[in-house]
């Protein structure tokens, strides 16, 4: 079956990869266009592009794919199915109407719909997530389920481990939805259950508040590393923490080279951080520049 690809993130990067090892490979990839990046501001591509480069892939990068030029251009390539995995666009009705689109989504629906459902899911410190296929609807996110996969999320591992977890369930699910599509054989169920909103994090999200237990700074953390990360201010200096570890009863003695701090209930020890302005160290590298 023919089908196009449309992503940006870097888990719709680790997806596509997974259906290219297992020789399965779009006919196109769409993705966002090229943004500036890096200290001079420099216009980018998205790494996905780069990948799709590698695999011989086509390229498409609209500003809206919804537009009659972006339509156009999608067409062009003759995909049966769309399949959408963070693409970061709002697909809108005029692509829906012109061809089968499903969407991946890394949460057990209607659980987490929305924008963040990984990060969302750490912070409430959950284990158990998972992938599902949806048929893509005007409402984003609440179509209805055509695969559903579970996958077990240790407690300390951050989003980028979380979504290298989640990536094989979910290059699975499309498989088999491809699959059941082409044989006329594929079933939706619509979304069951109480739903939850993952809201894109905001700015108010990384900051942390020491007031709270250990265990939920801990899973803060996690959560916004490696990519966002949780943020303090540390020896007159803003600071994101990019690694930690809850702990609990009196605080451990002082040391040289461990950074400890007191929470609510229990105390984080901290890993790694990095300082604005500065690169991440380690808590004992930390220590010694800090005095």
């Amino acid at each position: 079956m023919r089908f196009a690809y449309a992503g940006t993130a870097r888990f719709a990067e680790l997806v596509l990869q997974g259906l290219a090892d297992a020789g399965s490979v779009p006919v196109a990839v769409v993705t966002n266009p090229d943004r500036p990046r890096g200290r001079h501001g420099t216009p980018q591509p998205p790494p996905i592009a780069t990948l799709a480069q590698t695999l011989g892939v086509p390229v498409l990068q609209p500003e809206d794919l919804s537009d009659p030029e972006g339509l156009q251009a999608l067409q062009a390539h003759g995909p049966d199915v769309l399949v959408a995995c963070a693409y970061g666009q709002i697909i809108r009705q005029p692509v829906l109407d012109a061809v089968e689109s499903i969407v991946v989504h890394p949460s057990l629906v209607p659980r987490w719909r929305g924008a963040a459902p990984v990060e969302r899911a750490l912070m409430a410190g959950e284990t158990e997530l998972g992938v599902c296929t949806l048929r893509m609807t005007a409402a984003v996110d609440e179509g209805p389920v055509g695969d559903e996969r579970r996958v077990h999320v240790p407690r300390e591992a951050d989003a980028g481990r979380a979504y290298e977890l989640l990536a094989p369930a979910a290059v699975a699910g499309v498989l088999a939805t491809l699959e059941r599509i082409a044989a006329g054989t594929q079933e939706w169920r619509p979304q069951e259950g109480e739903a939850t909103y993952a809201a894109k994090i905001g700015a108010a999200d990384k900051v942390i508040d020491w007031t709270r237990p250990a265990t939920a700074i801990a899973d803060q953390v996690r959560a916004l590393s490696p990519h966002i990360g949780a943020v303090t201010e540390l020896a007159g200096r803003r600071t994101r923490i990019w690694r930690a570890s809850p702990g609990q009863g009196p605080l451990p003695a002082v040391t040289a080279d461990r950074l400890v701090i007191a929470a609510g209930d229990g105390w984080l020890d901290v890993h790694e951080l990095q300082q604005e302005g500065r690169t991440r160290v380690g808590a004992a590298e930390f220590l010694r520049g800090a005095g």
